[in-house]
């Protein structure tokens, strides 16, 4: 009886210690965007000065793909900057890239530095990746997934482009030498804040906000015209 009991003790204690390591592996699980994006999704910049103009173009190509459109392969340098581009200036801090598939809204957020946790939770919420840039380089990436406490990334510079690579081993981390280098000089980012993609075309609804004037406050108008902003998106984008 005894004997019976101690074999239930260690049975039940085995089961809670499985238990345990399968949660733990589910809450250090990488994210899985990279994992599965084509080889041919990834970008080379084709002249200096463009690479959040690329990273952004990589962005479009991965939500695109990873909701199951076939027009990914058409998003090159030429169709991204006609939606996300200012000529002179560089990268705009919000833009929409619309067509007759998908309508994506993309949005600037400033950094001031970024623990590996908060990034981690930032991949978490955009498997399509996040345009991750670091001013001080200045360079910019799509930062596409992670696995335990490594980043990796699509880095459009000619020297790293064409695959999925560590951030440590991107222009970035070469320019400031670690990854923790990096994440501590992150300046911004931009990220999907929206998206409605459909291969067959847009509903009746999504055309109507498609065809929606874009409003831009006066406010948001000085924002992205003033020297100020200029010469820092000018700098982005040297």
């Amino acid at each position: 009886m005894q004997f019976s009991q101690k074999r239930k003790s260690i049975f039940g204690i085995l089961i809670i210690f499985a238990l345990c390591f399968g949660l733990l592996a589910a809450l250090t699980a990488p994210a899985q965007a990279a994992e599965i994006l084509p080889q041919e999704l990834y970008m080379e910049q084709s002249r200096g000065g463009i690479c959040t103009m690329v990273s952004s173009a990589m962005l479009l190509r991965s939500a695109l793909y990873l909701d199951g459109s076939e027009h990914w392969s058409e998003i090159d340098e030429s169709t991204a900057a006609s939606y996300c581009w200012l000529y002179g200036s560089g990268l705009l801090y919000d833009w929409t890239f619309e067509t007759d598939y998908a309508r994506i809204s993309v949005s600037h957020t400033p950094l001031y530095g970024i623990t590996a946790e908060e990034l981690k939770a930032l991949l978490d919420e955009h498997p399509e990746g996040i345009v991750f840039y670091c001013g001080g380089v200045p360079h910019a990436v799509l930062l596409t997934d992670y696995e335990d406490d490594t980043f990796y990334c699509a880095d459009p510079a000619p020297y790293c482009s064409g695959s999925r690579v560590p951030l440590a081993d991107s222009w970035l981390g070469y320019r400031l030498g670690s990854q923790d280098n990096v994440l501590a000089c992150a300046t911004a980012y931009w990220s999907i804040t929206d998206s409605q993609i459909n291969d067959n075309g847009l509903s009746d609804g999504q055309e109507a906000a498609a065809e929606a004037p874009v409003i831009v406050t006066e406010a948001k108008m000085e924002l992205q015209t003033s020297a100020p902003v200029k010469d820092t998106i000018r700098a982005l984008n040297a």
